[in-house]
C-alpha cells in the first residue's frame, strides 16, 4: 500500500506516549508498504530527527512551523469555535503541502494522527484514498475528568469552554472512513456520543525487544513512577502519591524510596525531593529504572487511554499498583495482573503486600509478562492495523 501519514509532530525521538505510538506505526508499516510522513518542523534542531527517520527508511517531508505561530493562532482562536489545541496547529503552508502531495501522488491510505490534524482533510486532493483518523484518546472524556480536579475558577472556565469546543469538534470524525481510538472504554464513550459509526481500537503497545522480560535483584523498598512530567495527569499522580499515599507507606516502611522518573519535571515536582523522594528528570534507560524497583505505581486520577508506564512494567514483570481508572482501557485478560486501589489506604496496603511477598514478582508477573508480550507488542498491533487497512482498501476499490 501507499500510505501518507499526517502528524503535527516529528515522530522521533520516541520518548513520549504519543511519539512512541506514531514512531512504531511508521517503523513497522514501512517494512511492507511505501510510507510518507508529512509533519511540522518546530525548530531547526529537529532537522537531525528527520535524518534519523530517513535512515530507518521512513520518508519525511516537513513544513516549518515555529512555536510562536502556535501562540499567535491561540490568540486568534479566542473568537473561534475551534478547540484551542486544534487552532494551535493551523498552517496555510501545511494545507498547501498536503494538497500538493495528494495531487502528485495517489495514496491507498491517508492516516491522520491525532484530532488536531482533522482540519487538513479538506485539502486532500484524492477522493479515492481511504481516509482514517486516530484520536488515540477521547479528549472529551479526558477533559470531563480533568475538570473535576481544577480548582482555579479562571482555569475552570477556560477548560469548560475548551470541553464544549472539543465535544462539537470530535464530530468531524464522521468525515473519515474510520475513527481509531486506543481502548474500549474510550471507544464506548465516543460511540455513546454517536461520533462515528465505525470506531476501531488501535491499542497502545510497547517495543518487545526493548522490554524483554528479565529478573534482576531490585533495590529493597524501591518504588518507581514514570511519565512525561509536563503532562498534567502525571503531575497530579505524583503529587497525589507523595501527599496522600507515600506517608502511609513510610509509617510501615521508613526506608522506602520513591523515584519520580521523567523528562522536564516542573518546579512543583522538583520541590518534592527529600531523603525518601528522588526526582531523576530524563533518563536514557527507563527499563533499568523499572527493573531496579520492587513496585511500579500508576496513581492516575485524570486522563483516558492505556498508560505506557503500566504496559512497560508488565512486560518486564514488575508488579504495578494502579487506580482502577488507569487500567479500565486494558484487555480484560491483563487486568488481573495489575493490583488496583482507589483509596490512599488501600493503595499503600497493596504496595506493602508486594514488599512482603517476594513470590509475586517471580510467579504472577512472569505469567503477566508473557501475556502482555502476546497481546500488546507493537509488531502484533501494527500488523493487525495493516491488515484492517488492506481489507478496507480492497472494499473501497470494489465499490
Amino acid at each position: 500500500m501507499k500510505i501518507l501519514i499526517i502528524t503535527t509532530q516529528i515522530p522521533f525521538p520516541p520518548f513520549r506516549g504519543d511519539k512512541l505510538k506514531i514512531f512504531n506505526i511508521c517503523k513497522i508499516l514501512v517494512k511492507r508498504n511505501e510510507v510518507k510522513v508529512v509533519t511540522f518542523l518546530r525548530k531547526s534542531s529537529e532537522a537531525r530527527y528527520v535524518e534519523e527517520l530517513k535512515e530507518k527508511g521512513i520518508n519525511v517531508e516537513v513544513v516549518k512551523f515555529p512555536y510562536f505561530k502556535s501562540i499567535l493562532n491561540l490568540f486568534r482562536s479566542v473568537i473561534s469555535a475551534v478547540p484551542f489545541q486544534v487552532s494551535a496547529f493551523y498552517s496555510k503552508k501545511m494545507q498547501s503541502k498536503i494538497f500538493e502531495l495528494t495531487s502528485v501522488e495517489k495514496y491507498d491510505v491517508i492516516y491522520f494522527h491525532l484530532i488536531n490534524t482533522a482540519q487538513y482533510l479538506p485539502f486532500i486532493n484524492d477522493i479515492d484514498a481511504l481516509k482514517v483518523i486516530d484520536f488515540t484518546d477521547a479528549l472529551s472524556l479526558y477533559l470531563t475528568r480533568y475538570l473535576d480536579y481544577v480548582k482555579n475558577p479562571i482555569k475552570k472556565m477556560i477548560y469548560k469552554l475548551e470541553l464544549g469546543r472539543i465535544i462539537r469538534y470530535e464530530k468531524t470524525a464522521k468525515s473519515f472512513d474510520t475513527l481509531f481510538i486506543c481502548s474500549d472504554v474510550d471507544k464506548d464513550f465516543l460511540a455513546r456520543q454517536k461520533i462515528h459509526d465505525n470506531i476501531q481500537c488501535l491499542l497502545n503497545g510497547f517495543d518487545e525487544n526493548a522490554f524483554k522480560y528479565e529478573f534482576i535483584q531490585a533495590e529493597r523498598f524501591r518504588i518507581v513512577f514514570s511519565g512525561n512530567m509536563p503532562y498534567f495527569p502525571n503531575q497530579d499522580a505524583a503529587l497525589y502519591f507523595v501527599k496522600e499515599i507515600f506517608p502511609i507507606v513510610l509509617l510501615k516502611v521508613p526506608t522506602a524510596k520513591f523515584y519520580i522518573v521523567g523528562q522536564n519535571p516542573p518546579k512543583e515536582i522538583l520541590d518534592l525531593q527529600s531523603e525518601n523522594i528522588i526526582v531523576t528528570g530524563f533518563v536514557s534507560d527507563i527499563k533499568k529504572e523499572y527493573l531496579l524497583s520492587e513496585v511500579n505505581v500508576a496513581p492516575i486520577r485524570i486522563g483516558a487511554g492505556t498508560p505506557n508506564k503500566i504496559i512497560e512494567s508488565l512486560a518486564l514483570g514488575i508488579p504495578t499498583v494502579a487506580t482502577s481508572m488507569s487500567v479500565n482501557g486494558f484487555p480484560d485478560e491483563l487486568k488481573k495482573f495489575v493490583f488496583t486501589a482507589d483509596t490512599p489506604e488501600l493503595f499503600a496496603a497493596r504496595i506493602i503486600d508486594i514488599f512482603n511477598d517476594g513470590s509475586i514478582r517471580g510467579r504472577l508477573m512472569k505469567e503477566g509478562s508473557e501475556l502482555v508480550h502476546r497481546l500488546l507488542g507493537w509488531n502484533r498491533i501494527v500488523e493487525n492495523f495493516e491488515d484492517y487497512l488492506n481489507e478496507r482498501v480492497e472494499i473501497k476499490r470494489e465499490k
